[in-house]
């Protein structure tokens, strides 16, 4: 097992900076949307607490304490959490569109809006959901962590710390909030990054941690197998496939291509995981808003940096 950690400085002004500051060990971190990938993972783990939830079960049931939603659509019964947690769902949710009803910036800036579920549960149809084309929707994956709450009957914020954290070992770390105050799960927790990187360890070997089995291998084979794809426009023309909640790439290091599987964020926060290797690498960085800076971390930084480290023989 090899675990690899840079934090970047956010002053670096190119994107081969070789200036690190490693944080201090207690010290945690914005994850933005890498954080989302913690959704699918609560969901796995309610499922292995009982919860009567799968990939088909439809979203708008778990939902009933709403009575009414607007703009109904005969697709909208039809949305899946599989749909949600693949980015799927066919909603007029694009993160990536500033004039998209359903865009995060949107739904968070509007001061009269508190319940963040409903809004996105009132979003128009586009298309049917399902299929391979996913579209970037934070409000989605937001949806995997109430219906966890709905199936559980829980506020997230002591599930995620039950089930997760406190076998994880996890030091100080906060979650965000919606209006309402139960936990906002399309981004924004902070975690120290050591923590951090147990999330990808946890993956990498499988669900078990220290010995002991926290989330069913058969849900991490399921989490990180492809079920979706990006348009590579959005990679720097990169393919870019999706499971449930983490990102799966490819990167090339040495003359082999090697298909990683991370939790990624904006401003360059990874935790990537390269299982040819027995590697996860973790990434924190401060480049917001910069996507064809940070993008490259992964696809350039990672495999001709740290692949080529790990992989060139010794003489």
């Amino acid at each position: 097992m090899t675990i690899s950690q840079i934090c970047f400085r956010s002053s670096c002004s190119t994107t081969r900076c070789r200036h690190f500051s490693f944080l201090a060990q207690e010290r945690v971190h914005d994850m933005r949307s890498a954080s989302k990938t913690f959704a699918p993972v609560l969901l796995g783990l309610a499922k292995e607490h009982g919860a009567k939830l799968t990939p088909a079960t439809p979203v708008y049931p778990l939902f009933s304490q709403y009575k009414s939603f607007a703009n109904w659509d005969a697709r909208k019964p039809e949305m899946s959490l599989r749909d949600i947690m693949t980015m799927t769902a066919g909603n007029a949710c694009d993160d990536n569109d500033d004039h998209s009803p359903g865009n995060e910036d949107t739904m968070q800036n509007d001061p009269q809006q508190r319940d963040w579920y409903k809004y996105t549960l009132d979003l128009p149809m586009l298309k049917q959901p399902g299929g391979k084309d996913a579209v970037y929707c934070s409000g989605d994956l937001n949806l995997v962590g109430g219906a966890v709450a709905s199936a559980t009957g829980s506020w997230l914020p002591e599930f995620f710390e039950q089930h997760l954290a406190r076998p994880l070992q996890y030091g100080r770390y906060y979650l965000n909030l919606m209006p309402d105050g139960q936990a906002y799960m399309g981004g924004g927790a902070y975690l120290r990054p050591r923590d951090e990187l147990k999330l990808g360890q946890l993956f990498l070997d499988g669900g078990v941690w220290n010995g002991k089995r926290i989330l069913s291998k058969s849900w991490v084979v399921e989490s990180t197998s492809t079920h979706s794809r990006f348009d590579p426009a959005y990679s720097l023309g990169q393919e870019h496939q999706y499971g449930y909640g983490w990102h799966i790439n490819f990167l090339k290091s040495g003359g082999k291509t090697y298909r990683v599987f991370g939790a990624g964020g904006n401003g360059g926060q990874f935790v990537i995981v390269v299982p040819d290797l027995d590697l996860v690498v973790g990434i924190n960085g401060g480049s917001y808003g910069e996507f064809n800076k940070w993008y490259q971390w992964e696809f350039e930084l990672v495999p001709q940096s740290i692949l080529t480290a790990l992989t060139k023989p010794v003489k």
